[in-house]
């Protein structure tokens, strides 16, 4: 038997907002850590936050691993996933897991990846051996970076791993013109991951507006986006055909600050990040900084900590 915890899924998270007087802000209690580990990736996806960024910048780790420690320690930071660019391409990636595993006083540690290495069975199996508690792949039914067929072998490597009862495999997707954009397109991608993963993620795809870490808008983008009402009419056609179906739909407004999650529980539990009429710059401590509610910090690729992708918004630590 496969059991899901409730803390393993964000979706049935609550904050609580305690003032932070180090930060000046509202700071949750479960406060999670994003690390960049590379801006390096194999895949140019044009609605990537990451599309324009320098890829020859890789994380120092040294300087990571030292102000990590103390922001974990000054922040009391519970959990961290580790980002890209693709993390995988990070020479480093498999000491950053044991350092935050064993040494940084994190409960729970996890990254986020495309899974093209983790068709190699020997590195799939040495990242596992690290502990690491979850594994997030971003996958599409148009990806032609990672194949159906290579995901379910994925899978299977992860499910016989030894320490299988602590560890999940999440698919994360997002929605976009011609990729799952019509409920029978949607249900029948799921019905095909869903012997594949733990959890299934869904998202729309967020609008780059003047965002500081990527400030051009690619052109190439602009076809791919559905407007607000279609995002809309979409998500509550999902949520209806469940509960058509006799599943109790879970809706938290605030799991994660801006972010609005309904949980559908099924088998593999699928996760709808409903997450319109909002723009990047607006959810990223840009502006206000004073009254907004953090529920995440970023170690930059610069090895800094930050409040923000920003650099300007890095946090000053003993």
């Amino acid at each position: 038997m496969r059991i899901i915890e409730n803390n393993s899924l964000e979706a049935l998270r609550t904050c609580n907002y305690v003032y932070n007087n180090k930060l000046s802000c509202m700071v949750s209690d479960n406060l999670y850590l994003s690390v960049v580990a590379t801006n390096k990736c194999q895949c140019d996806c044009p609605y990537c936050i990451n599309s324009l960024t320098d890829k020859s910048l890789e994380l120092p780790l040294e300087k990571a691993k030292a102000n990590i420690s103390k922001a974990v320690g000054e922040l009391g930071i519970k959990e961290a996933v580790i980002l890209g660019g693709e993390p995988t391409l990070y020479k480093d990636l498999i000491p950053l897991i044991q350092f935050l595993k064993k040494e940084s006083g994190l409960r729970k540690v996890g990254f986020t990846t495309n899974g093209i290495k983790l068709k190699d069975d020997d590195y799939l199996k040495s990242l596992l051996e690290t502990d690491v508690d979850f594994i997030n792949i971003s996958y599409h039914r148009h990806g032609e970076f990672l194949w159906y067929s290579e995901l379910m072998h994925i899978y299977d490597v992860f499910s016989n791993n030894k320490n299988r009862q602590t560890q999940r495999l999440r698919i994360n997707t997002n929605i976009w013109k011609g990729n799952n954009d019509t409920l029978k397109s949607l249900l029948c991608f799921i019905k095909q991951i869903q012997t594949t993963c733990d959890e299934i993620r869904i998202s729309n795809i967020i609008r780059k507006d003047g965002f500081s870490v990527n400030p051009q808008q690619r052109d190439d983008a602009e076809p791919m986006y559905m407007n607000d009402e279609e995002y809309e009419n979409l998500f509550k056609e999902l949520l209806d055909h469940y509960s058509y179906n006799g599943y109790t739909i879970i809706h938290n407004p605030a799991a994660l600050g801006f972010v609005n999650y309904y949980l559908i529980p099924t088998p593999s539990p699928i996760i709808l990040n409903w997450n319109i009429d909002s723009k990047v710059s607006e959810q990223v401590c840009e502006n206000d900084l004073a009254n907004r509610q953090i529920h995440t910090v970023k170690c930059l690729v610069s090895g800094d900590i930050s409040l923000s992708w920003n650099k300007d918004n890095i946090i000053n630590l003993n």
